[in-house]
């Protein structure tokens, strides 16, 4: 099981300064019908993926070209999507299968073995080196290795799930009437306690620390420190405004789109890389009259964020994380093989400087650091529990990888 970072966190609104210069780029170079809008959907090993109009579209290059994908159903662009074991998998709206997964980043597509039908794929969630589908009216679907999936729903009673989350050895899913519900393995679920009956309409639950937070569709907000066992009422931030309307985590990045009146509707996007202790607003050039929850991506060293239907014509968005300066400013990405890895990793290092690397896992937590220097190097990670880790540099030009351990 991937292990967790326990430790208490006290949410606090402590805000840093905008990274200086930083901007968002629209990179919609290949996407050809903008009309209703674009959206983000994941990311494979190698390419980011995004859908506008009836067509699902990838880059290799971080956004600087797209290229048309097939669609798993004609028509269909899918909803969702993920990569897991040196695979892509597409999440549908479909009266039939709604999972499919490609080998070779959309070109063709498989039916996933006993994935569910006839529901809405919501999101995909990873966790303990399983990987878990989440639907609305048919429940949670897990695979171990990609190839088979089955349901996973003993106790849960709501099947309606709108968001998953984990701490410490559990992780829970958040339904729309049924609140929450937590498990070790997925082999049971359990109801938790302490959310009131007008607020099982779920919206949100994430993780901070060791700290689990829920938002209802109603406003009301609650957190549980006792990993989703028991929940009580808490107190949003000044900066949520109106609400939140998104929370994504990307390994020990989380962000954050949130809603206020400042002459109008505006929404506002934050980052923060230390499980909430500070925030940087990083809405920058962003129209912030136009965002409206349209999807929050990060990929290789960059965030994407799409404009959907409200806001036609302005496309896909990217932001540099990792120069911290002007996204025009690319930065330079190591190659690092086999990924996904079984033992071990090998490093190709650009440049002529050594460089100091961290290992970290998807609670923030260093497995393993060391110093490589330019050409090749190897990194065993045989140690290390299957599931995703972030490989990071001293050297803020050198782009951090996502790197997962079968």
């Amino acid at each position: 099981m991937m292990k967790q970072y326990l430790r208490s966190i006290t949410f606090t609104a402590l805000f840093l300064p905008a990274i200086l210069g930083a901007q968002w780029a629209q990179v919609n170079n290949g996407l050809a019908d903008l009309s209703t809008g674009a959206y983000t959907l994941g990311g494979s090993d190698t390419h980011v993926f995004v859908k506008a109009g009836a067509q699902i579209y990838r880059s290799s290059d971080h956004g600087d070209t797209w290229t048309a994908a097939t669609t798993p159903v004609p028509g269909n662009p899918t909803e969702c999507g993920a990569g897991f074991n040196g695979r892509y998998f597409a999440g549908l709206n479909a009266s039939t299968a709604c999972i499919y997964y490609s080998d070779d980043n959309g070109d063709s597509w498989t039916e996933a073995a006993g994935a569910p039908t006839a529901t809405v794929v919501r999101g995909f969630f990873e966790y303990g080196g399983a990987f878990y589908a989440y639907t609305s009216n048919t429940g949670i679907y897990r695979t171990i290795d990609g190839d088979e999936w089955q349901a996973v729903n003993n106790g849960l009673s709501n099947l309606n799930v709108i968001s998953m989350s984990a701490a410490g050895p559990y992780f829970v899913a958040a339904t729309i009437g049924g609140g929450v519900f937590r498990t070790i393995n997925a082999s049971t679920w359990t109801a938790t306690s302490g959310i009131g009956s007008g607020d099982l309409n779920a919206e949100n639950v994430w993780r901070m620390g060791s700290v689990l937070y829920y938002s209802a569709q109603g406003g009301a907000e609650y957190s549980s420190s006792d990993f989703g066992d028991t929940w009580a009422a808490w107190t949003q931030p000044a900066f949520f405004g109106l609400g939140l309307l998104e929370v994504k985590r990307f390994d020990t990045n989380l962000y954050m789109e949130t809603r206020h009146f400042a002459g109008g509707l505006r929404d506002s996007l934050f980052l923060s890389t230390n499980e909430g202790a500070s925030w940087t607003n990083i809405t920058a050039n962003l129209n912030a009259a136009d965002l409206n929850g349209s999807g929050i991506l990060e990929h290789e060293g960059y965030a994407f964020i799409g404009f959907n239907l409200l806001a036609p014509g302005q496309g896909i968005y990217r932001y540099g994380l990792v120069t911290d300066v002007d996204e025009s400013r690319s930065a330079t990405v190591p190659t690092v093989f086999p990924n996904p890895v079984d033992d071990v990793l090998t490093i190709r290092l650009p440049g002529s400087a050594p460089l100091t690397y961290e290992l970290m896992d998807a609670a923030g937590r260093r497995v393993s650091s060391g110093r490589l220097v330019p050409g090749t190097a190897q990194v065993d990670v045989a140690r290390l529990q299957p599931g995703c880790y972030l490989l990071r540099w001293d050297e803020r030009e050198m782009a951090q990888v996502r790197v997962v351990k079968r």
